[in-house]
């Protein structure tokens, strides 16, 4: 799920999702930063948080949730979740601190 933030901000990404529980976490598969929040002891359950900059500047905030450790069986990619009320909670949730600052 993308949320896109239209307003100027004070603060980097790397800040504001560290100000949200996210924790920054470099992906060496996609050789790709992110930020990682748990939902427990664990390593998954978790939501992954890609951030990056449109063309005119805006944030744009990729928000996953992945439920459990991808499985490298032929036809299944991943057990990630855009859409799930879960999902929803969290984007609601980032929405608001955003709000805010």
């Amino acid at each position: 799920m993308q949320i896109k933030i239209d307003k100027k901000l004070k603060a980097n990404s790397k800040v504001i999702m560290r100000r949200l529980g996210y924790k920054p976490w470099y992906d060496p598969r996609k050789r790709t930063e992110a930020f990682i929040r748990r939902m427990g002891a664990s390593f998954y359950p978790r939501f992954h948080v890609f951030c990056y900059y449109s063309s005119d500047n805006k944030l744009i905030v990729d928000l996953h949730f992945d439920a459990r450790r991808p499985m490298h069986i032929k036809g299944i990619r991943s057990y990630e979740d855009e859409e799930s009320e879960v999902v929803q909670d969290e984007a609601t949730r980032i929405k608001q601190y955003l709000v805010k600052i």
